[in-house]
């Protein structure tokens, strides 16, 4: 059940971010500004497969382990991808009220990504070492990963 309400949640912030932007005359850096989102959460939707996807976190025998593509980047893709799109779309008007509806939508996605983990890492004894690997939300830049010289 509260799995449940955390996608509703998400998609209920996401909607008011985006359905509150201001669409006329078209915002076409706002647009530019979000493609890149738009563009990861597309990409790791076709990796998974078109008809594949699930909004629940939850895992079933279904349920992939993927690492190709955006996966290689961020665990979460989808998650970074609509991080990144809400987040252009802030600008155009911002408003008190749509910063903290994004800050909220941020906090759910975060939830769902470590419940999401926590799942994972129970079905595929191999996802620790991905974890380990690949960022969640934010690719790991090898500079921070970089042990000291001798």
């Amino acid at each position: 059940m509260f799995l449940w309400f955390l996608v509703a949640t998400q998609f209920l912030l996401a909607a008011a971010i985006v359905v509150s932007a201001r669409w006329s005359p078209f915002p076409v850096l706002l647009f530019l500004g979000s493609g890149p989102g738009i563009v990861l959460a597309v990409w790791a939707w076709v990796t998974i497969g078109l008809t594949k996807i699930r909004i629940h976190p939850a895992t079933t025998e279904r349920t992939q382990f993927m690492t190709a593509g955006p996966y290689r980047l961020v665990r979460h893709p989808m998650y970074t991808g609509l991080i990144w799109f809400t987040a252009a779309l802030l600008f155009d008007p911002i408003d008190a009220w749509r910063v903290v509806s994004w800050c909220a939508m941020v906090a759910v996605l975060i939830a769902k990504s470590q419940l999401e983990e926590r799942l994972m890492q129970e079905r595929f004894p191999e996802y620790e070492n991905y974890r380990r690997r690949v960022g969640g939300l934010l690719p790991k830049l090898k500079i921070w990963n970089t042990p000291p010289a001798n």
